[in-house]
């Protein structure tokens, strides 16, 4: 199973967003640099180093929304091997093996992976865009854990499989 979680059109009013905001911050950083370059008798050095910064800050954005900085995919992708999922643009990537599984929590915000000697992974489904695909994603990692004997919400699955 593999699943975009960022629309087009979520992406373009990202990238329309981005284009906005570096169009503020080249200007109003701009500006500022002039004023402070030419027209301030006594050059602030602070002033003109702030105003550096939001020019540079207004140029990554504009790089952004002009893909000369391209935006990774952001996806949950499930195998009866592994799951990986990156859930913000400029996140990481996660990968997991279903053999380091020991125990998933789900719950309408959150999934949460409990693994062999190591700390407890987890998931955002807020983070994904769509409530439904949210809901969806959810739903396979529940279905996936099942098959694979693994305990949901501190249940076993062999209880489970008892009480349906």
């Amino acid at each position: 199973m593999y699943v975009s979680l960022y629309s087009s059109q979520k992406l373009k009013q990202t990238k329309s967003f981005m284009m906005f905001v570096g169009l503020f911050f080249v200007g109003g950083g701009g500006y500022a640099l002039v004023r402070e370059l030419l027209w301030q008798s006594p050059l602030r050095p602070g002033w003109a180093a702030a105003s550096l910064v939001l020019v540079v800050l207004g140029l990554a954005c504009l790089a952004v929304a002009t893909d000369i900085i391209r935006l990774k995919d952001t996806y949950f992708s499930m195998t009866p091997e592994q799951v990986a999922y990156r859930v913000a643009l400029f996140g990481g990537e996660r990968t997991l093996l279903w053999s380091d599984v020991i125990k998933l929590w789900v719950t309408e915000y959150f999934v949460v992976f409990e693994l062999e000697n190591s700390k407890p992974v987890v998931l955002r489904l807020g983070s994904i865009q769509q409530e439904e695909v949210a809901r969806r994603v959810a739903d396979e990692l529940r279905s996936m854990a099942l098959q694979k004997n693994i305990a949901i919400n501190g249940v076993s699955t062999q209880l489970h499989h008892a009480l349906v």
